[in-house]
């Protein structure tokens, strides 16, 4: 049995000398497609991670919510020890444009010290981290520290659909004290982050028409274009900076002067962000950049699409643009509601020509800074990483609002992968010693959750 005082040593000790099992692990796992959004080898996927919780004596059941499973595990029932709920998705992103790829996506390669393949960050490096983690407390430990009950999900790229309805009816098999996942990149300082809070997302399409097909630009001075039209749209939705839609920052509960401290008290990455993108970041330096980029709301357009898109030197008067919006959201907006702000704002514009079309809403959500959890937490992210950060609410979105909007519980989120991961991209990676670093945690984290006086 290990001593509480020498489990970092011993840990991370145990992830180095079992480097190439360990890694092999993951590459197994990246192999298996598993994409979402075509619903490509969801399913056998879905099994093989049942296999990997059964070896590990993970009592497992598949439940076959549309459109793809997820799965349940348990392991432990003291009611002595707190109960850690682990979440994950096995399904990942598609692979993209296959050319700008200098690896096969579903062939993992190992080189320069980096996993390469689709899902290998997000978020089958972590799930596996999880997995092997408490494999080793098993073996090494000889006991568990705390229960554990594990929900893995086959749908967070295409909005986890149908797991928000499984969440409302089955509250009591999923009842916990927390809930601990990692899914996302370090900071640019190449810190670990600690995130209790996420933005919400609502993603739309404008589309706008004027005729019923393309023609010749010569007709400009007498028909209309879609794509002047959508410029003209575009500029009255956002202007200088700011949402022109009515109500559109009326619900939002500001960020306290606390977390604000906690945000900006990490480093400059003015310089790194400029290495990285090639510019700086804009932001008022009163606010700062932490604060700035977690607490603001965004308004984001993805693309404008409109007229001629081939080669050549095609002269048309477009008939038709389409403009993909997402907005993240902070607490507590909601995105059903600002949809319906949007539709009446664009009709009081006068663009009667415009169809809103909605590509999904996702909740903010927050977990508390003063949760007994975070100094725990937190003890054994700077054990493992050395340092960390620690987000009240984060920039991106995941979702968190399944557990502490749905099941009521205190949300933790650890994000170890690479700062420059490539997730969603070509060529996503992960490095080797993160990846070992994040089983080291897991494996932490449940001990100083399992010893605590909480």
């Amino acid at each position: 049995m290990i001593q509480k005082e020498r489990f970092y040593e011993d840990v991370t000790a145990y992830v180095h000398a079992h480097s190439q099992t360990l890694v092999e692990a993951l590459s197994e796992l990246v192999r298996r497609k598993s994409v979402s959004s075509s619903g490509e080898g969801v399913a056998d996927c879905c099994e093989y991670v049942i296999a990997q919780m059964e070896r590990i004596g993970i009592e497992t059941t598949r439940y076959d919510i549309r459109p793809y499973p997820c799965i349940v595990g348990r392991l432990g029932n003291d009611p002595a020890k707190k109960t850690v709920l682990i979440y994950a998705h096995y399904d990942v992103q598609p692979v993209g444009k296959r050319e700008l790829w200098r690896t096969e996506p579903f062939d993992p390669v190992i080189r320069d010290g980096k996993i390469w393949g689709r899902g290998t960050a997000d978020n089958k490096g972590p799930l596996m981290a999880h997995l092997l983690a408490v494999d080793y407390l098993k073996n090494k430990l000889g006991y568990l520290p705390v229960n554990l009950k594990f929900i893995f999900e086959g749908c967070e790229e295409s909005s986890s659909l149908g797991l928000p309805e499984f969440l409302a009816e089955h509250k009591e098999l999923l009842k916990a004290d927390i809930v601990y996942f990692s899914d996302g990149s370090k900071s640019h300082s190449d810190e670990p982050i600690i995130a209790l809070g996420v933005k919400g997302m609502l993603y739309v399409e404008l589309i706008l028409t004027t005729m019923s097909r393309d023609v010749h630009s010569q007709y400009a001075p007498v028909l209309p274009s879609a794509a002047w039209q959508m410029v003209e749209l575009l500029g009255k939705l956002r202007k200088d900076g700011i949402v022109q839609i009515p109500g559109f920052y009326e619900d939002i509960i500001p960020a306290t002067e606390e977390e604000n401290a906690i945000l900006n008290a990490g480093p400059n990455v003015d310089e790194a962000l400029k290495k990285t993108y090639g510019t700086y970041p804009v932001y008022d330096k009163k606010t700062g950049y932490y604060a700035t980029l977690n607490n603001q709301p965004t308004f984001n357009i993805s693309g404008v699409f409109s007229g001629f898109t081939g080669e050549g030197g095609a002269t048309v008067l477009p008939s038709r643009a389409t403009a993909k919006i997402d907005m993240r959201l902070v607490v507590a907006q909601s995105g059903e509601k600002i949809l319906g702000q949007l539709k009446d704002y664009i009709r009081t514009l006068g663009y009667d020509n415009v169809e809103v079309v909605c590509r999904g809403i996702t909740d903010p959500a927050k977990t508390s800074i003063h949760t007994p959890y975070l100094p725990v937490i937190q003890k054994a992210v700077n054990g493992i990483f050395g340092s960390s950060l620690i987000y009240p609410n984060r920039p991106s979105t995941a979702p968190d609002y399944l557990w502490t909007n749905i099941l009521g519980l205190p949300t933790i989120q650890v994000r170890w992968c690479d700062f420059d991961s490539d997730n969603h991209a070509p060529n996503e990676h992960l490095s080797v010693e993160n990846y070992l670093r994040g089983i080291a945690l897991t494996a932490s984290a449940l001990m100083e959750i399992g010893t605590a006086e909480l």
